[in-house]
């Protein structure tokens, strides 16, 4: 029997007054896999971070670590699991250049 996933998501929703940000999105990432989330704004990418980092629950759906379903009522908690979050910022090490 194949190890479950990393991390999944399975019909993973959440709405915010007047917009369904996410709509029962499903997600596996396995030991090994790089994946690349990117879309235009608004598509619900930030949003779908700060449920797995803890930032905010889901409205609906499950999240797995491991194949245990979680559900973490803040970023601590998600810490504590082994998941962080590290959001984009070009100026983390500015004394380097692209080159």
């Amino acid at each position: 029997m194949a190890e479950p996933a990393l991390l999944e998501l399975r019909g993973v929703a959440k709405a915010y007054p007047g917009v369904l940000a996410l709509d029962r999105v499903d997600l596996e990432l396995r030991a090994g896999e790089v994946h690349v989330l990117f879309g235009e704004n608004g598509a619900g990418k930030s949003t779908l971070i700060s449920l797995v980092a803890g930032v905010q629950t889901p409205d609906a759906g499950e999240i797995r670590l491991a194949g245990t379903p979680v559900r973490f009522a803040s970023v601590h908690e998600a810490r504590a699991a082994g998941i962080s979050a590290v959001f984009q910022e070009f100026s983390l090490v500015p004394q380097l250049t692209v080159a």
